[in-house]
């Protein structure tokens, strides 16, 4: 099956190479001189899903019509307006099927200027702004957004997730499933972050194997910036990264080394504070 062309546009000062280099598994930089584009992988897999990230400027004149990608990701900044407006028409012009910007919580002058172009009822044209500025939030929303997204391919372009594409042992699908008893449990993985395997898995709705992948990028570049900070003692015990309508908490396994527990909650209908507790009594049965 032939994988959609997806492209990144970056219009942020900085936070889109921050996410770059602290979280995405990237090929080497681009030699100096030629035409800067840059081929990012989501995850540590070669065969993986890639994305032609670019920064403006450059390949604008690209999107004519019928040469556009199958979709668009627009990385917007503040400051930006005027390229902003003028990536996501050209891109409505080439016809491109999927339009999506994430916005920078202080991008609202653009933010305003790009929901004037966006039909209420069109979906593939879609807004998002950011909960906060770090690159670990965007790098992890472009991964979600990255695997739920229909694309021209259909759904099976990603496959979602299930408990027999991962071999487990008892104990580890007893975990997975007592997880999926939390109030607003929609996904449960255990994930190896050494190796960004995928170790057990349960729920639906989400490219699991993708979101350990870009998950392990997270947890890497987090304890990284917490080592470099001289914050060693006590270790991280969670992340948490909030969006419209879910929880995503990524917890360490404090007596696994290099493993973590990832959950994914409805935020109408789970509690963080039960599923942190709960998430506590999984992990001290955890036999690896």
């Amino acid at each position: 099956m032939t994988r959609p062309a997806i492209r990144v546009v970056d219009l942020t000062a900085r936070l889109g190479d921050q996410a770059l280099a602290q979280c995405a598994g990237t090929s080497p930089p681009t030699p100096p001189g030629s035409d800067g584009r840059r081929i990012v992988r989501p995850g540590a897999s070669p065969s993986g899903p890639a994305l032609e990230w670019v920064k403006p400027p450059r390949h604008l004149d690209e999107l004519s019509p019928g040469a556009g990608p199958d979709a668009l990701f627009l990385l917007v900044g503040p400051g930006s307006v005027r390229a902003a407006t003028e990536v996501f028409q050209r891109a409505v012009d080439a016809g491109v099927p999927r339009i999506h910007a994430l916005l920078a919580p202080n991008a609202l002058v653009e933010e305003s200027a790009l929901r004037s172009m966006v039909p209420r009822s069109d979906d593939a044209r879609r807004l998002y702004r950011l909960p906060d500025s770090s690159a670990e939030t965007l790098w992890f929303v472009l991964i979600d957004e990255l695997d739920r997204w229909p694309t021209p391919q259909g759904p099976a372009a990603f496959p979602p997730s299930d408990l027999t594409k991962v071999p487990m042992s008892n104990n580890l699908q007893q975990s997975m499933s007592a997880a999926m008893t939390i109030d607003g449990a929609m996904s449960a993985a255990l994930v190896d972050y050494r190796s960004g395997m995928c170790l057990a898995q349960a729920g639906s709705g989400l490219n699991l194997e993708l979101a350990a992948a870009g998950n392990t990028q997270v947890v890497r570049a987090k304890l990284q910036t917490m080592e470099a900070l001289g914050l060693r003692k006590g270790g991280i015990e969670d992340i948490l990264i909030t969006l419209a309508d879910q929880y995503h908490l990524i917890r360490l396994v404090p007596n696994n080394a290099g493993l973590f527990l990832y959950l994914v909650l409805d935020r109408a209908k789970g509690n963080l504070a039960l599923a942190r507790y709960k998430l506590t009594e999984i992990e001290r049965g955890l036999k690896v």
